[in-house]
């Protein structure tokens, strides 16, 4: 029998091979501890691999990475890249019997069922609301299905499970109903449905019934659109948070790869740094949101490494964390005192290491967001667009590519807040800002440069690529409908694009847009300039 025709058998068959794997990797690591040969840890290794794939073909994520870890961890020494220490024969027992204990509790588990398909269902006897929802979704990509009964509703979900439900409690009889309706939503999807309440009552008891029921969101009608659409895209399938960059100062690569390996499968991008004389060098290059390092490193201790990071305030925000064998309390808290945010002890468990260091960086990230992001918009701020300019300039001076700037500004603005009002107005640009955010790539960096006007920062590509993109942008959202006191009203807006290596610095790139945008002016409005090629 191969392992991998446990596939699909018996729980008490699994286990038993588990069991029996398990078995083989202990007697394998005493082997080796017996007699120390490479040939013998590298069988030890092959023991690791074959668990780790087994186990991963019966889902039991925990298992697998464990087993995964003692072979990574295996690699460097096999190959000879580093000495068998005490340190690394403490990690593999340490890893060993925790892999035993979850063997030893290891549950047959099916593959959970497929997600279904993103869908908007909403449930209200407005049409008119439904109606206008309906549209405005739609220039952002989404589908909502309107209906008018819970009867035809039921009929909606046995067709195609949505993924948001939106409910009106007037329509289906009070806040009561919203509470049986809700349970009984999730018992008939299963898992957790995103449910967003959609009413004219601000009432405290209306309120209490939707935090009883779980709801996702409260909206009061008239539904403010940019919020609708922000919570929408939370709750989308296909939704992938950005990954948390970790950058791993570390001079060992036995741990440098043990250390990578669990973040990466966790999700993290992860750059390794074996030279600490390094790190400034590599912060310059690229934006990371936490810093992993060990303590005792050549020529360069790990708090002598926070103490120069904090010199610099562009980096002063970023979480530093420590791992490293030191177990005396007294040098970790000198250590955290120079600049550090937490210590954590080695060996360390994967799952620990990982959710020590999602906290971090989550609030790390959100510090930095708050300390560069319009607060209006959610975009970067004037000050955080511009370092953000000057670094894409100098990655694509480094990589010799380009990356172009666009300046844009919403046409005759000062008439929608004189006529409409300013918290129309406000409306309006995160609605823009909503749409760009949507529209643009992850690698694409857009903030709100001031009052009525954005600037997109987007690296490889040209004037030409950038122009297209906008354009289509601009298309979509001159269709768009704003609500006003008066009715609803559209807006436009205008661009103007520049690029590097046309214009030779970032201030030169700002120049230029800022040149095209009044040129697309002059020309009418509701329209995208290129700007001149500068150099010299």
């Amino acid at each position: 029998m191969h392992d991998g025709d446990v596939v699909g058998a018996e729980p008490e068959v699994v286990q038993a091979r588990l069991d029996n794997q398990c078995q083989v990797l202990q007697e394998a690591w005493q082997t080796h501890l017996t007699d120390g040969r490479p040939a013998s840890l590298d069988r030890f290794r092959g023991a690791a691999a074959t668990l780790s794939v087994m186990a991963k073909e019966q889902e039991l994520a925990r298992i697998s990475e464990l087993a995964l870890m003692l072979e990574v961890m295996c690699g460097a020494v096999v190959e000879g890249e580093e000495p068998v220490t005490e340190e690394f024969q403490d990690t593999i027992t340490h890893y060993l019997r925790s892999l035993g204990a979850q063997c030893r509790q290891a549950m047959y588990r099916p593959a959970p069922p497929p997600q279904p398909a993103a869908q908007v269902l909403a449930l209200t006897d407005s049409q008119a609301l439904a109606d206008d929802v309906e549209q405005q979704l739609g220039h952002f990509g989404y589908e909502l299905i309107h209906v008018a009964s819970t009867a035809e509703m039921e009929q909606c979900l046995r067709r195609t499970p949505p993924r948001v439900v939106m409910l009106d409690p007037e329509r289906l009889g009070g806040p009561d109903v919203v509470i049986d309706l809700a349970d009984r939503l999730r018992e008939q999807l299963g898992g957790e449905l995103p449910i967003l309440l959609v009413t004219d009552s601000p009432s405290m008891e209306t309120r209490l019934a939707a935090a009883r029921a779980g709801l996702a969101a409260y909206l009061l009608k008239p539904v403010s659109f940019d919020e609708l659409v922000d919570l929408l895209a939370l709750f989308q399938p296909d939704r992938q948070p950005e990954p948390y960059r970790i950058l791993v100062v570390e001079d060992s690569p036995t741990q440098a790869r043990y250390i990578s390996t669990v973040l990466e499968r966790a999700g993290m991008s992860v750059t390794v740094v074996g030279n600490p004389m390094e790190v400034l060098e590599v912060l310059e290059a690229r934006n990371v949101d936490l810093i992993l390092t060990d303590m005792y490193m050549p020529d360069c201790t790990g708090y002598e490494l926070a103490s120069v990071i904090r010199q610099i305030p562009r980096h002063a925000s970023i979480p530093i964390v420590y791992l490293s064998g030191e177990t005396k309390l007294e040098r970790q808290l000198r250590a955290m005192s120079r600049g550090g945010d937490d210590f954590l002890t080695k060996p360390i468990e994967p799952d620990h290491l990982v959710q020590a260091i999602s906290i971090r960086a989550e609030r790390g990230r959100m510090l930095r967001g708050m300390m560069v992001t319009d607060g209006l918009t959610g975009l970067l701020n004037h000050t955080r667009l511009k370092e953000e300019l000057e670094a894409e300039v100098a990655r694509a001076q480094r990589r010799s590519s380009t990356v172009s700037f666009a300046m844009i500004d919403l046409d005759y603005f000062k008439g929608v807040n004189d006529t409409f009002g300013h918290a129309a107005g406000d409306r309006v640009l995160k609605t823009l800002a909503g749409l760009l955010r949507q529209r643009l790539r992850r690698t694409d960096s857009i903030g709100r440069y001031g009052g009525e006007e954005f600037g997109v920062i987007l690296p490889d590509a040209d004037v030409e690529e950038a122009i297209k993109v906008l354009d289509r942008i601009r298309q979509r959202f001159a269709d768009i409908r704003h609500a006003g006191p008066e009715g609803p009203f559209r807006v436009t807006f205008s661009a103007g694009v520049a690029s590097y290596p046309d214009c030779s610095d970032a201030t030169q790139l700002t120049m230029e847009a800022d040149m095209a945008l009044y040129a697309a002016k002059r020309a009418g409005r509701n329209a995208i300039r290129a700007g001149r090629p500068s150099r010299g």
